[in-house]
């Protein structure tokens, strides 16, 4: 019984120190010195203080890094400097110099992870770039300025370009779904790709880039290096379904989840503003397309992208009710005009997280 008693106890304690130890995930926007959305840096707090896994840093920045687990060690390698890093440890070694962040290092869900002062007083130092933290508004940014102790930062009312990324699924040699009357998945997300640039391009704060804006084939990776390359806040790709079932029907919005995939990309980074941006457009597709779900899965477009990225299946060329609704007057113009409408409400969403 005495033994009962004490491994309840143990397990209660154990529990109460764990959700205290680590609380929920929270993240912040990563901005480059020209106000351009660069990342989504993952947070999760330990003991009260707030770290950022290195390689997640490392990815953002586009820095390259040298893992050593044996040691408990990890090295960026920033312009000319490398920074290097060990478990349970404060000094931070900046080539032959000794820095120091605020608490130690620690390993965190598998990962070496460093508290946040470690890019505004170590990192920001050693590039000599002051990098602003501003947890209030949600964000970190590395300006051209010089370092400065200083992080005491006044948001810039510049900030304020959302940079929307439309991919039309397939095309050329690669039509996608077709239809029993001919209707071709390629020719049909074009139409809706185009039409939804010219709503979203009559908004100064929306700056729209289509992957394919005629009747050609661009490969998966080309579609994700040419967003990535503009540096887009969101990536929309616009498709049909197809089933082998005649009750397959409707709508489908799609995010990659990335606990499917083999590997944790950098997509899984953006895997809770995704969410929250397809909330955003199903609400508005619904109004026109009753029939429709979520969906969570390993998608390949999405894996590489470094933004939120979500994919709308508009409805299954497979199913002949929803073929017939594509023949009524205005609705590929209404489905373009729902999509504008929850970008435009996304757009919203990002800059109120400033």
């Amino acid at each position: 019984m005495k033994t009962s008693i004490f491994c309840i106890l143990f397990t209660f304690l154990f529990l109460s120190f764990a959700i205290y130890t680590f609380a929920q995930d929270s993240s912040l926007l990563v901005y480059d010195a020209k106000d351009n959305e660069i990342g989504e840096l993952i947070i999760k707090d330990f003991n009260g203080y707030q770290y950022a896994s290195l390689e997640d840093i490392s990815k953002i920045f586009g820095w390259a890094r040298k893992n050593e687990p044996l040691f408990g060690r990890m090295t960026i390698i920033v312009s000319d400097k490398r920074i290097a890093v060990t478990k349970d440890l404060s000094r931070v070694k900046v080539n032959d110099q000794e820095e120091s962040m605020s608490k130690p290092a620690v390993i965190i869900s598998g990962k070496l992870s460093v508290p946040l002062d470690f890019l505004t007083k170590v990192v920001s130092k050693a590039i000599d770039k002051r990098i602003v933290l501003n947890p209030n508004d949600e964000y970190i940014q590395i300006t051209e300025e010089p370092f400065s102790s200083n992080t005491a930062y006044i948001r810039s009312s510049k900030r304020t370009i959302f940079r929307v990324m439309i991919d039309p699924g397939h095309g050329g040699n690669d039509i996608g779904a077709k239809s029993k009357s001919g209707l071709k998945e390629k020719d049909l997300t074009l139409e809706i790709a185009k039409k939804l640039e010219e709503l979203l391009s009559q908004n100064e704060n929306v700056e729209v880039f289509l992957t394919r804006n005629d009747d050609r084939y661009m490969s998966l990776e080309e579609r994700v290096i040419f967003a990535n390359n503009l540096r887009g806040n969101f990536f929309l790709s616009i498709h049909f379904g197809s089933s082998t079932s005649e009750n397959s029907k409707g709508f489908n919005i799609c995010v990659n989840n990335p606990k499917m995939q083999s590997d944790i990309s950098e997509s899984g980074m953006f895997y809770g503003k995704s969410k929250r941006f397809a909330s955003e457009i199903k609400a508005k597709i619904s109004r026109i397309i009753t029939n429709g779900r979520d969906r969570e899965a390993s998608f390949a477009i999405t894996d590489g992208l470094f933004m939120p990225a979500v994919l709308v299946e508009v409805l299954h060329l497979t199913n002949s009710n929803d073929v017939d609704m594509l023949s009524k007057p205005n609705f590929i113009n209404s489905v373009a005009s729902a999509l504008s409408e929850s970008i435009l409400a996304i757009s919203q969403i990002k800059t109120e997280s400033f």
